[in-house]
């Protein structure tokens, strides 16, 4: 039987990229590749005789060439302006982005710099400089402009996407539906949007995003990357302390925000929406998780995931000292 039955995300062969780098790249004699890591897109490293890279293969149809380009337009940008991001490299075409013809269709790849360091344990001093970091993407692209369509993270991105996903999936699965919409009802009436500060935002500030050498932070992954409400950019710094660094969340976040206002200056108004945008990072999650089974399949997906998802909220309910009315 000569069809090729039909593929929604394929594991690209190691030592096939290799040689697609050694092919592709100016960067020297590649000696090995390895996979790092499988998500929304797959990652691996690279080496060659002096030097190590990071390959991009983007998942096909998660990213169209378009909104790679974006990306790819972003980081060249703001490694131009000086800040310490991990940048695009070329192929021999003068192209920062290739195409490969994988089973599920065309995918795009794409050599980085690598991000010297290693993923940092938070504490002060690192969130005060990846604050400063954030306030310098902020900065430094004010002035970016972009001919290419590219998602916007504001309420529609943020909240009522992913919001219809996750009531398709709650009826099936079970939980408290009318909680879910009425909070995502309740940040649109509490956050001013006309007061926002819009512009591009990182999309996903969090340690796992982020490199730490000495005394250089060095950010990457891009991929969710877009104009939106900067304070939803600050809001998932603080989601992930939320998450992961729960007992030195306040000095962390202190820390944070005391870094970005060193060089940008945030209204208190902004300051007074992050933990609304912090709920809308939740909805948005759950949304990517629930529309992603061919990255992690849907065996998570069960009681356990919406009851943890509601409980959440709800911690987020208790800490603002509001009361979600579920009442329509």
């Amino acid at each position: 039987m000569s069809t090729v039955f039909p593929v929604m995300y394929s594991m690209l062969s190691s030592d096939a990229l290799r040689d697609f780098v050694n092919e592709n790249f100016d960067v020297g004699w590649v000696i090995q590749c390895k996979i790092l890591h499988r998500g929304l897109n797959d990652t691996y490293v690279v080496v060659t005789e002096d030097s190590k890279y990071i390959l991009r293969v983007y998942r096909t149809p998660w990213r169209s060439r378009a909104e790679v380009e974006y990306e790819l337009g972003v980081l060249d940008f703001l490694s131009k302006h000086g800040v310490s991001v991990s940048v695009p490299i070329k192929n021999i075409s003068g192209q920062m982005s290739s195409e490969i013809n994988a089973p599920e269709g065309i995918r795009c790849v794409t050599l980085f710099t690598y991000a010297e360091g290693a993923r940092p344990r938070l504490d002060a001093n690192v969130s005060y400089e990846y604050g400063k970091t954030v306030a310098q993407i902020h900065n430094v692209t004010d002035g970016f402009n972009d001919s290419q369509d590219r998602f916007h993270l504001d309420f529609r991105h943020l909240i009522d996407e992913p919001l219809r996903v996750v009531t398709l999936s709650m009826i099936e699965y079970g939980g408290d539906i009318a909680y879910v919409q009425s909070w995502a009802r309740t940040i649109r009436e509490r956050v001013l949007i006309e007061e926002m500060d819009f512009g591009l935002c990182h999309g996903d500030c969090h340690d796992w995003n982020a490199h730490w050498s000495g005394s250089t932070l060095t950010v990457f992954d891009f991929d969710c990357c877009g104009p939106g409400y900067r304070a939803y950019d600050l809001a998932v710094y603080l989601w992930n302390l939320k998450t992961n660094y729960k007992d030195t969340e306040t000095e962390n976040w202190i820390a944070f925000l005391n870094g970005y206002r060193t060089l940008r200056p945030i209204t208190e108004t902004q300051i007074q929406s992050i933990p609304w945008f912090v709920a809308a990072r939740r909805i948005w999650l759950a949304g990517i998780y629930l529309s992603n089974e061919d990255v992690w399949g849907t065996g998570m997906i069960n009681e356990h995931f919406f009851r943890s998802f509601v409980d959440h909220l709800k911690e987020d309910e208790r800490e603002l000292g509001i009361k979600i009315e579920t009442s329509l």
